[in-house]
């Protein structure tokens, strides 16, 4: 049987010749990134996340590849086994259209070609943190409507986006608490869950998350440990929020009694 980082490979070599085949001329870069270099990996839940690099040229006025290339890719793409991650995902990133904070180091490997700019510092993470956190709504980040939808593929849809959202705010938080944003982003999940155990209710919150995921995946054969997982998503995001606001309020008090 292949092991993870077989697989790890195998994938990334596979991605790697397919992109440089297509992308042609206008390609500038590929980095994988997230659990796929840092470890952590939960079967069957996490993706494996790709960062293509291109020219201006490369795109069209809509700010996108041309969608015969990102036909020809997905034809490509489609014969990879991808298990044990869940799918491939791309970002597609220009010098014009480059909303994304820079690669943290440590936690992104460059497949070819070259970064589009210099690795994040640490205050870039500390400052996105800050802001993702400041402008977190816990009621308005997952769509509770999702979960009137019944049939297919609906609920397995609804848990995965929860673990979309969740994973960023444990990462952004503790980036916040300990100020290190760089060793915090090369923890994996159950590192980052573990340090979070110092803030009680956020620390809780994000073990129960972690559970409810570990034991809903790879089976996803339980609607109801599905709906644990979003439950727990909500929590742990409201949880987060609370934590945050007594940060931000704590250093509030800390900087009037400086001056």
């Amino acid at each position: 049987m292949e092991d993870l980082q077989d697989a790890t490979n195998r994938i990334n070599l596979q991605v790697r010749d397919i992109v440089l085949f297509h992308v042609g001329s206008s390609f500038r870069g590929l980095i994988v990134q997230g659990s796929a270099v840092k470890g952590g990996v939960i079967p069957g839940s996490s993706d494996i996340d790709y960062v293509l690099y291109v020219d201006d040229a490369g795109l069209n006025e809509c700010g996108t590849l041309p969608s015969a290339v990102c036909i020809r890719l997905h034809h490509a793409l489609s014969d990879i086994e991808v298990r044990p991650f869940r799918y491939i995902q791309f970002s597609v990133s220009s010098p014009k259209t480059n909303a994304y904070l820079p690669p943290i180091p440590g936690s992104y490997k460059l497949l070819a070609g070259e970064l589009l700019e210099p690795e994040a510092t640490g205050d870039q993470i500390l400052q996105d943190a800050v802001a993702s956190l400041e402008k977190l709504q816990p009621e308005a980040a997952f769509n509770p409507h999702l979960l009137l939808d019944h049939g297919e593929d609906r609920i397995e849809r609804c848990a995965r986006l929860m673990c979309t959202i969740v994973w960023p705010v444990v990462f952004q938080l503790l980036t916040v608490i300990h100020r290190d944003g760089i060793r915090i982003w090369n923890l994996n999940k159950h590192e980052a869950v573990s340090l979070l155990a110092s803030e009680p209710e956020a620390g809780d919150a994000a073990k129960a998350f972690l559970s409810s995921v570990q034991s809903y995946y790879p089976q996803e054969n339980s609607p109801a440990k599905a709906l644990r997982v979003i439950e727990d998503g909500i929590a742990l995001l409201s949880a987060a929020k609370r934590c945050w606001v007594a940060q931000a309020n704590a250093a509030d008090r800390f900087s009037g009694r400086c001056c």
